[in-house]
């Protein structure tokens, strides 16, 4: 049976849920990210933003220079989420295949639907418009035989268009499009394959395999698959593909391990929290470092069984931090810990403090959440994690007395 996959994806997402709550934001040069006077990311930039050349992942002090009139607004990871969750559930109800891939996109398997919802275009429709009716926020819909195609056709459908690439065309859309159009080809690898005279996918589909592979190893083969049109991979359920993370851009770079490790615990609490709210534990752990040259590095662990532990995740990731700096001594600009392959949490483990059993850590952690959840997170938290809100309450004491 001949698939049919959708690629769902919001229009400049963060800035979009920032125009519904304030829609005097709407056709101006908006920017969601760190302060401007200070560090940070760009996260999101209105189209209006994006003609000035500010674009996602740019640094934020780069994005003032060159539009020091734009709105410039931190963001709320909670009302993205929010709305997030609003836009799934409108997905879910046209099929029960609905993989997230962020906050904002996602893949959604129509194959075997049309009786019940009819035609594939139509039905599509219906989905971008109740999003905007219900949310606010325009999408951009991809249609395709697999979830490669839907993906590079929802790119070419914005703003808050349709593209639709029937089963057998997907090498002739592929073809005259430049190579940095295939997922997975940033300006690193781009460069490579322009030295090699590879501008456009047909120059790529003219390569052999074994050329590709001779080159670049296993990403030789995937863009030889890629070039193709050639995928397939399945859209996973929300369940299976859930994912919990958080990170922070720190005001100075750094090489501090107290500060690092304190920063890190905070953000496993957040994190670890989550998990107990959803009921889910998580089997692989993973630490995020971005450096003060941007260089970004990803470490991970998986664990024998699904854990919720602040203690467990913890240990886990000061690890990794550890071992990643005895490999390299660079200053560190960003720190985040991610949670996946989430399942049931499995049995506490008991030999962590021999003074607690595990029914005596469950009740632990729950009344540390009850505790929360009446007086907010910060009244009660790992020493190690009130080191860095105390330095945080000091150096804004400092920026005040300036």
């Amino acid at each position: 049976m001949t698939r049919t996959i959708l690629h769902i994806d919001m229009d400049a997402f963060f800035v979009s849920v920032e125009e519904t709550l304030d829609p005097s934001l709407c056709g101006k040069p908006v920017v969601v990210g760190g302060d401007p006077n200070g560090r940070g990311v760009v996260a999101a930039a209105s189209y209006a933003a994006r003609r000035f050349g500010i674009h996602s992942a740019m640094p934020v002090a780069a994005a003032r220079r060159l539009c020091p009139d734009a709105i410039f607004l931190r963001g709320s990871h909670r009302r993205y989420s929010e709305m997030s969750e609003q836009i799934f559930r409108i997905m879910e109800q046209y099929s029960p295949s609905v993989e997230p891939m962020s906050l904002d996109e996602a893949y959604l398997d129509l194959t075997g639907c049309e009786l019940l919802h009819g035609p594939t275009l139509n039905t599509a429709e219906r989905i971008r418009d109740k999003i905007k009716d219900t949310v606010g926020i325009n999408a951009s819909i991809g249609i395709a035989s697999n979830k490669l195609i839907a993906k590079i056709a929802s790119g070419y459908a914005k703003p808050s268009g349709m593209l639709w690439i029937p089963e057998g065309k997907e090498r002739r859309f592929l073809a005259p499009l430049p190579i940095g159009s295939l997922p997975g080809v940033g300006p690193k690898g781009g460069k490579q394959l322009q030295r090699m005279g590879i501008r456009t996918v047909n120059d790529l589909t003219n390569l052999p395999r074994q050329l590709l592979e001779d080159a670049f190893q296993k990403w030789g083969t995937a863009l030889y698959l890629k070039a193709r049109g050639v995928c397939h991979s399945e859209v996973e359920g929300r369940s299976d593909a859930r994912s919990i993370s958080r990170e922070t851009t720190f005001e100075e770079d750094t090489l501090d391990l107290e500060f690092l490790e304190s920063a890190l615990s905070y953000l496993v609490e957040k994190a670890s929290a989550q998990l107990r709210e959803d009921a889910w534990g998580a089997r692989c752990i993973s630490l995020k470092l971005r450096y003060s040259d941007f260089q970004t590095v990803t470490r991970s662990q998986t664990l024998d069984e699904a854990t919720n532990e602040d203690y467990v995740i913890y240990q886990t990731t000061a690890n990794l931090l550890r071992c990643q700096l005895n490999q390299r001594r660079t200053r560190i600009r960003l720190i985040g810990v991610a949670l996946t392959r989430l399942g049931m949490p499995g049995p506490v483990q008991a030999d962590l403090f021999a003074a607690l059993d595990p029914r005596q850590w469950d009740q632990l952690y729950q009344g540390i959440d009850r505790i929360r959840d009446k007086y907010g997170f910060h009244s009660i938290l790992r020493g190690r994690t009130a080191i860095q809100r105390d330095l945080q309450i000091k150096a804004k004491t400092r920026d005040s007395e300036k």
